[in-house]
């Protein structure tokens, strides 16, 4: 009769329970089950989560996919992706140059095929990070299928056709350790790429996750943090040989602070720079002002995410992080709110963590997940310029519980911070 011990990993990391043949006590049809359930949930309620979308035949409306596509083909056609728009939506391409290239391939997929493929992608992704944040099992399925279906964020990037989810991913296997998938490799830990590779090409593809520098910088990895900046150059540079004015135009625009989409007091856009000029109108020194609280925020997001990296909570302190990216941008719609995924199932798996930062930061993903403001106030044609105080106070609060939790965790961490831990990050995703 075979007998069940417990496995270990080389960190002496209980990693489960295992037959004494060697054979997983889960069989391969329960954890196809489990990676099924949150994948086919994100497939079924895709066509009815944007308008004219059809069950069947499956086809749902990804707008922001199509954008995607058209980009690869105005990039084929020699076009400008700095001032294209799509033909039906009219919605233009807002990433830097690097991401049009990687459009291309989009071209040359059926439309179909590659919206089931997209999805899927963003179901395993999504799982991904779960899994990294400490779930296991069907806990980590039914948790996964939650966040997909309820989770505003997460349910409109996914049928918008989004990368948030891709680009979150990306981040937490660079920079969160979790369990090693492949033998080691070399002599740095076993890693296929340097810690921060993943990270830099993140933020070559979307600005936005550059902020994580100045994290690393707080903790003292330089290393890692130049890599994040050698990575995002060498693309950004390579990107720049093949469209050298696109590269230019772009940078140009984005100093300028043109977005090329919505106004920064449109509802969505749930940034400090959003919250400013909803409260105080939209004119000159409100846009300054906005920005510049942005980017205290971010900054001291930053500092508050360092704070718990150096007690030792690498999964927290990425969540932080990647709050604070979402307050210091000129422009964070609702869907681009993904990073409460890590931070909720951290809060909830976090049993150590301090009551007050756990509570507080259940409040703010629940406020988010719902994205109550969304149906309560109305919206579009520069009406929220003429909003109540009342109105007003509900379209910012989205934010403001975002500093809340920033402030707590920042109160929280500094009780007990341990000196930065310096050594490399050898047991991250990627190895």
């Amino acid at each position: 009769m075979a007998t069940s011990t417990n496995s270990t990993d080389s960190r002496g990391e209980t990693t489960g329970t295992v037959e004494a043949t060697g054979t997983p006590r889960a069989g391969i049809a329960g954890v196809v089950a489990r990676v099924a359930l949150p994948i086919v949930a994100l497939l079924a309620m895709l066509p009815f989560a944007q308008s004219y979308g059809e069950f069947w035949p499956w086809q749902p409306n990804t707008v922001d996919l199509d954008v995607y596509i058209y980009t690869g083909h105005v990039v084929l056609g020699g076009g400008d992706i700095l001032t294209a728009r799509t033909p039906d939506t009219a919605l233009a391409f807002i990433y830097p140059p690097v991401a049009a290239l990687l459009s291309v391939p989009l071209v040359f997929v059926p439309q179909t095929l590659l919206q089931l493929v997209w999805t899927v992608l963003n179901g395993l992704a999504l799982l991904f990070v779960l899994h990294r944040a400490g779930l296991r099992g069907w806990r980590l399925s039914l948790l996964a299928t939650a966040f997909a279906l309820v989770v505003e964020p997460v349910r409109a990037t996914v049928s918008f056709g989004q990368i948030n989810v891709f680009l979150m991913a990306l981040v937490v296997a660079d920079l969160v350790p979790g369990r090693r998938w492949l033998p080691r490799l070399g002599r740095a830990g076993g890693r296929l790429l340097p810690t921060g590779v993943l990270t830099g090409v993140s933020a070559a593809i979307k600005v936005t996750p550059a902020l994580f520098v100045v994290m690393l910088l707080f903790v003292r990895r330089w290393k890692e943090a130049r890599t994040v900046v050698v990575t995002a150059a060498v693309i950004t540079v390579a990107t720049a040989v093949v469209m050298p004015r696109e590269t230019i135009g772009f940078a140009k625009l984005l100093l300028s602070g043109d977005t090329r989409t919505g106004p920064a007091h449109f509802l969505m856009n749930q940034s400090m720079l959003g919250v400013v000029v909803r409260l105080f109108g939209y004119g000159g020194w409100q846009h300054y002002a906005g920005l510049a609280l942005g980017a205290a925020a971010g900054i001291a997001g930053a500092y508050v995410a360092s704070v718990w990296w150096r007690r030792g909570e690498p999964m927290l302190a990425v969540s932080l992080c990647g709050l604070a990216t979402l307050l210091a941008s000129p422009l964070s719609w609702t869907h681009h709110y993904v990073w409460v995924v890590p931070l909720g199932a951290t809060v909830l798996v976090g049993s150590h963590l301090p009551r007050s930062l756990r509570w507080t930061g259940a409040v703010f993903v629940v406020w988010v997940a719902a994205a109550i403001f969304k149906y309560v106030l109305p919206w579009g044609g520069d009406v929220e310029l003429s909003y109540a105080p009342w109105q007003q106070l509900l379209s910012v609060l989205g934010p403001v519980l975002g500093l809340a939790v920033l402030a707590v965790a920042y109160a929280t961490g500094r009780q007990v911070t341990r000196e930065p831990d310096r050594r490399p990050l050898a047991d991250a995703a990627v190895k």
